[in-house]
């Protein structure tokens, strides 16, 4: 074979890895960088909602979509966005409280264990089969999230802090479920469209949550919320493509646990060497059952 094609075919693969890992690290990213937002004690919503904002402006010129009220409404999945865009921002803000109370490793747990979630609705709604692995997956889920909220004998544990993930967890299932259901019934090659109205959706949301509770107070958004929702849709819109990206590289039995347990390992180690959270060892064996539990269903 000759060396030209030898060395295309490698960089082609080195090419193909480094956007799996990119796609792990600005996953991993965005949930370090609620945590982070946190300690800085910067206002989250107000990020958050310049998040979507990026995300939009991301949306209608990148993918070219048209910014008219009277397309989007005479599309059959209007009203389904509306919904997915609320559950959206909902998510997200569940992130950011569950990094602060419950901490980065659990919160990154917990949202990539509701791969369940869409993995019973496929059973139920969508004709999937369920197998041997995705039912093992599922029961060492429910072993998992009892194992990672156990305290040590004699430590006492606040229990409104186990709800945010578990709320999280529950979120992120329904996001997926909502968007999986809108694609299979009723999109049509309009996916840009549709992403970026589900975007505009959610910063609404922001915008009239911020006016009503900040706004009318006299208190605007900040250059610091604006900078810190500068970047995290920044890594909101990269991270998305990266993962999309992978998808065309990759097969999906591969790629959703790859992607999924490296999120959960790269965040399990940036909590315990940059923000030194400790956990007890009866909570990491329940977290590497979540680990197993997560590659059984997504494999499944």
């Amino acid at each position: 074979m000759p060396l030209a094609v030898v060395s295309y075919i490698c960089l082609k693969k080195i090419r193909n890895v480094l956007e799996l890992l990119l796609t792990i690290l600005f996953g991993t990213m965005i949930i370090t960088g609620f945590k982070v937002m946190y300690l800085l004690k910067l206002d989250v919503f107000q990020a958050i909602t310049v998040n979507y904002l990026v995300a939009v402006l991301f949306g209608f010129t990148v993918w070219n979509a048209p910014f008219s009220f009277a397309i989007w409404s005479s599309k059959s999945w209007f009203g389904i966005s509306i919904i997915i865009g609320v559950f959206f921002i909902l998510t997200y803000v569940l992130f950011a409280r569950s990094s602060e109370k419950a901490g980065l490793v659990i919160t990154a747990v917990a949202s990539k264990m509701s791969v369940v979630i869409p993995v019973l609705a496929g059973f139920l709604l969508f004709g999937d089969n369920l197998n041997i692995q995705k039912i093992t997956g599922i029961v060492l889920t429910l072993a998992a999230f009892y194992l990672i909220f156990l305290p040590e004998k004699g430590l006492r544990i606040d229990y409104r802090f186990i709800l945010l993930p578990f709320l999280l967890l529950l979120g992120n299932g329904m996001n997926d479920v909502l968007v999986k259901y809108a694609q299979h019934f009723y999109l049509d090659h309009d996916e840009g469209l549709f992403l970026s109205f589900v975007f505009f959706v959610a910063l609404i949301i922001g915008v009239v949550v911020l006016f009503f509770k900040q706004f009318i107070k006299g208190k605007f958004i900040t250059l610091k919320s604006l900078l810190a929702g500068i970047i995290l849709g920044s890594l909101n819109y990269w991270g998305a493509y990266f993962f999309l990206v992978s998808m065309e590289r990759y097969q999906a039995s591969f790629l959703f646990p790859v992607v999924n347990v490296g999120i959960v390992g790269l965040s399990a180690l940036v909590s315990y060497v940059v923000f030194k959270e400790k956990l007890s060892k009866i909570n990491w064996i329940g977290i590497i059952i979540a680990i197993i539990a997560i590659s059984l269903v997504s494999m499944g």
